[in-house]
């Protein structure tokens, strides 16, 4: 990855950073090169720990990256990603995200009602997710944010 998350902001490409797109992208090679999530969300919150009302920032800059997210498999697919990074964050008390609510509680009936029309869109076509074929189902990959303390049923909003 050759962008950072000050750069995202600068550059208002906040959604392309969470996405991976461009100079965002940061593969991992244990998942065929494809992008890893993990990296991006772990520069974002390292980057946010060091500025005023941080978890207010998240709120902010989680919205704006949902507010332009397409129902299509790529954006679903981020989504999902997006989410299970902040859980994993979360349960592993990185940074400042157990001191707060929960991210998912911040979102508008709206934002919510956005993330589960994507989440049932992303089960109906899981197979156009690059790689899909090699991965876990969708239902087990939905059991494996459960693991990580996620307490919403997004398939539900």
């Amino acid at each position: 990855m050759k962008g950072d998350f000050e750069q995202a902001i600068n550059n208002n490409e906040v959604s392309a950073y969470l996405k991976g797109e461009g100079d965002y992208f940061s593969p991992w090679e244990m998942i065929r090169g494809n992008h890893n999530d993990i990296d991006n969300w772990m520069g974002m919150i390292g980057y946010l720990s060091k500025k005023e009302h941080p978890y207010q920032l998240l709120i902010k800059y989680f919205k704006l990256y949902l507010s332009l997210l397409k129902e299509d498999a790529l954006d679903a697919w981020s989504l999902f990603n997006s989410i299970s990074c902040y859980y994993y964050l979360r349960k592993e008390n990185y940074f400042f995200l157990t001191e707060n609510e929960d991210l998912i509680d911040e979102l508008t009936v709206e934002e919510k009602k956005k993330i589960g029309v994507l989440y049932r869109y992303l089960r109906e076509n899981f197979d156009k997710v690059p790689d899909a074929a090699e991965m876990n189902p969708f239902d087990v990959q939905i059991k494996g944010l459960k693991k990580r303390n996620c307490p919403y049923d997004f398939l539900s909003f």
